[in-house]
């Protein structure tokens, strides 16, 4: 018997998320450090452990479908009422739900490119169509292209702060100026994903921002500084018309007890977290100054992670990276996206780029 069906237009030339990549997880024998998905190499918080150990004992139980205990938490952090904050299964996932709450069919988004490799699956996802808009050739958001680019059919602008994969961040002043000038019927996203290793475990300017305009949603998660992307809880605060209307696009029970609990506890982990984050910084300066003394451009970073402009030598450089059994991301045609990892890892990578022809990447 054969089945026919029609899938949704605006998937038809996306391919899954990462779908065709060999894993590295434990089954790819070739790969020794994996710094190519901006993960921690350091385990949760040290607070953090018993509590998710605590929480296999109720595996067999559904979570809080609100998480109501966690978005309690996550409104004192940030310094706004509940009403406002949602929670779901990492930012990405979120972010799913605020598109599918806000787009429909030939609706536009609008985000920077090279960007996180999801945004155009997941605002395909919802029938939206997605605009990408080149970076500047420092690596930052052209926010007038954004402004020119808005128009009536456009519902969502995506910002990134620190951006994947380049690390920079938008000037504070020329992003309240962008935010003022959107017409009623845009929202902007403002994705944090990285902001811990920019501004620390409190940064500022999240209530003003909220405060200062109204058509704004800041996304945040626990997969990166925090260490728990295995558990997959993110959130996201904004006008409480929005935070409404994503909440109903929610999976049920997407965030588990324990991903709840642990996001919990870290939250209460700030000094812990200080330790972990002025860590990675010392890494990322030790590997981008690694880089540069092989005469390798690197753009000075502000997330886990620096980014080499390679351009069209970017699949060669993950090539000749992937001899010494460490996996980058190349996003081909732009540049090469290396995640802060292990001394171990650094050191493998430069040794294998010190023997290697350089002349093609300069």
């Amino acid at each position: 018997m054969n089945v026919r069906f029609v899938e949704r237009g605006t998937l038809r030339n996306i391919t899954a998320y990462r779908g065709t990549e060999p894993s590295s997880a434990g089954t790819n024998a070739a790969v020794a450090f994996d710094l190519s998905s901006n993960e921690l190499t350091l385990p949760p918080l040290p607070t953090v452990l018993p509590v998710i150990e605590e929480g296999f004992a109720r595996l067999a139980r559904y979570p809080d479908p609100t998480a109501r205990t966690l978005t309690g938490e996550i409104a004192g952090h940030v310094c706004v009422h509940a009403d406002k904050v949602a929670v779901g299964p990492g930012s990405a996932g979120v972010l799913q739900q605020i598109l599918l709450a806000l787009c429909g069919e030939g609706d536009e988004v609008l985000y920077a490119w090279p960007g996180f490799d999801a945004y155009p699956l997941l605002v395909a996802m919802c029938g939206a169509v997605g605009v990408h808009l080149p970076l500047t050739a420092s690596g930052g958001h052209d926010l007038d292209a954004f402004r020119e680019r808005v128009s009536p059919r456009t519902r969502v602008v995506i910002l990134c702060s620190p951006h994947n994969p380049t690390g920079t961040v938008i000037d504070h002043e020329q992003l309240h100026g962008f935010l003022d000038a959107l017409p009623d019927h845009v929202v902007a996203v403002l994705d944090e994903a990285y902001v811990e290793f920019d501004r620390g475990g409190d940064p500022p300017g999240l209530p003003e921002v909220l405060r200062d305009h109204g058509n704004t949603v800041v996304l945040r998660t626990f997969s990166k500084a925090y260490g728990l992307a295995g558990l997959r809880v993110g959130y996201a605060v904004g006008p409480r018309q929005v935070m409404a209307a994503v909440r109903k696009t929610a999976l049920p029970f997407g965030v588990t007890h324990m991903a709840e609990q642990a996001a919990i506890r870290s939250l209460r982990s700030a000094a812990e977290l200080y330790g972990r984050l002025a860590a990675v910084a010392a890494a990322r300066e030790e590997l981008t100054a690694g880089l540069e003394e092989l005469g390798l451009p690197v753009l000075p970073s502000r997330g886990n992670f620096v980014w080499l402009p390679l351009a069209s030598a970017a699949e060669h450089f993950a090539r000749a990276a992937a001899t010494a059994g460490v996996k980058v991301r190349a996003c081909p045609a732009h540049g090469v996206r290396i995640s802060v990892g292990e001394a171990e890892a650094h050191e493998a990578l430069l040794t294998a780029l010190g023997r290697t022809d350089r002349t093609q990447w300069s």
